[in-house]
């Protein structure tokens, strides 16, 4: 679905309660019908305006969560043997290992995927890893 569309449709609910009060105040006499259609103008200005703000977020692609992890590198706290623990980006998840020896303790590993909440992760063989503790 196309950015723009995806952003239109998400301003219906809040366009159709500014009509609601409009066509209120106007019921009562509280608002003049020119100045309720003003209002409403503005209030499509001002959904036109922020449309660049909201693009990014609209925007597909962004990985979130532990798919945003993958290339990071981050150190072993318990022994992935085949499960345990890993710190990657000052957070502590649940990882595999991705070969057939275990991974102590203390080392460095790189995330390769993520399935859920569990990382898979591979052991960083050079010493320019970008993880600091």
């Amino acid at each position: 679905m196309a950015t723009l569309l995806k952003y239109c449709l998400l301003q219906i609910p809040g366009l159709l309660l500014f009509g609601l009060i409009l066509y209120i105040l106007v019921a009562w006499d509280w608002v003049s019908l020119q100045l309720a259609g003003i209002l409403l103008l503005v209030w499509l200005i001002k959904d036109a305006l922020l449309y660049p703000v909201y693009r990014p977020a609209l925007e597909g692609g962004q990985s979130a969560g532990a798919h945003a992890l993958v290339g990071l590198t981050g150190k072993v706290r318990t022994e992935l043997d085949p499960q345990g623990l890993v710190e990657v980006a000052g957070e502590r998840w649940q990882a595999r290992k991705a070969g057939e020896q275990a991974i102590p303790a203390g080392a460095r590993v790189r995330v390769i995927a993520a399935h859920g909440m569990v990382l898979t992760v591979r052991p960083v063989e050079s010493d320019n890893a970008d993880y600091s503790d």
